[in-house]
């Protein structure tokens, strides 16, 4: 299945059509080149890829390995939206990686991922963790209700440095923790589109505070075209000479996320299920195979016939 992006507009002209039969642009000497031709050169050798991709791999085969994990032990932590007068939003993400701990139970954990509300219909700032510690029966211990929670590792904000054992946070004083769910895919290279995507290590939270639902997790495949002006790399980098910092050739960008579907009688556009699609039904996995991918993001609910 090739690109969805149409580049056969203004300003880049790709008319290139595989029922052409045209396998080689041949420049001349006198003849000036043009920005289509160059466009059209690299659609060539693409279509190539892709018919020897799509020979070998299936859609959204894995290329690379980057594994599918499923965690039904997520723990959650309901955090106070505020800690002495400082919104959590201005450096709670800076926490994913560290180590913290509660001061009162003494107990460890490592940050992993950090949500905000409104996402996922949250009401409080929420932390995932992994405990560090266990209790006597060797199950993880959690924070306490109401407990302050301080840093185990240095972390910088701007130009602020929370330093180790300062506090930063506060748990919320009912039913601070929760066991939820999460799947994680580890960086890799998948066939997407005729392409080989490079995709980044990534964790997409099922349910925030429940580990016993159902869900199909697969990519959300999204197409950009990137120019200077959204990424200032693509500003010429030839210092010294006339052209240095002028602007460059756009880019066509490829990215995947991880998505959750949730609702069976939805029509997916863009939504990828990787040829492994994960289902989860009540905290266990099974593996479907699936062989196709559908184009542009977008869900309409179906009415029952």
């Amino acid at each position: 299945m090739p690109q969805k992006t149409n580049l056969n507009i203004n300003p880049y002209y790709d008319d290139f059509d595989k029922d052409s039969n045209f396998y080689r642009v041949l420049f001349k000497p006198g003849y000036p080149v043009q920005a289509r031709e160059l466009t059209t050169l690299q659609s060539i050798l693409q279509n190539q890829i892709e018919s020897f991709g799509s020979h070998i791999f299936k859609e959204g085969s894995m290329v690379i390995p980057g594994g599918i994990t499923y965690d039904r032990n997520y723990d959650a932590v309901k955090l106070n939206p505020q800690h002495f007068g400082l919104d959590l939003t201005l450096y709670l993400d800076k926490l994913v990686g560290k180590k913290i701990i509660g001061a009162e139970s003494g107990v460890t954990a490592s940050v992993k991922k950090v949500i905000y509300p409104p996402e996922l219909a949250i009401e409080y700032p929420t932390i995932y963790v992994k405990y560090s510690n266990s209790n006597s029966d060797f199950q993880s211990a959690p924070f306490s209700d109401g407990e302050t929670l301080i840093l185990d590792n240095a972390v910088t904000y701007g130009n602020t440095t929370l330093q180790i054992g300062d506090s930063f946070a506060s748990c919320i004083d009912l039913n601070a923790t929760d066991t939820a769910s999460a799947v994680s895919v580890s960086s890799g290279v998948y066939f997407i589109r005729g392409t080989f995507v490079n995709v980044q290590t990534n964790t997409i939270v099922l349910d925030p505070y429940s580990n016993s639902s159902s869900y199909r997790v697969g990519f959300n495949i999204s197409e950009e075209l990137i120019s200077p002006g959204d990424d200032p790399s693509l500003y010429d980098n030839a210092r010294g000479y006339s052209n240095y910092s002028a602007p460059g050739a756009d880019r066509l960008k490829i990215s995947t996320t991880l998505f959750l579907f949730v609702n069976p009688l939805a029509i997916i556009i863009s939504f990828f299920a990787t040829s492994k699609n994960f289902s989860f039904h009540s905290g266990k996995s099974s593996s479907i195979w699936v062989n196709h991918a559908i184009s542009i993001f977008l869900l309409f609910c179906l009415k029952a016939r």
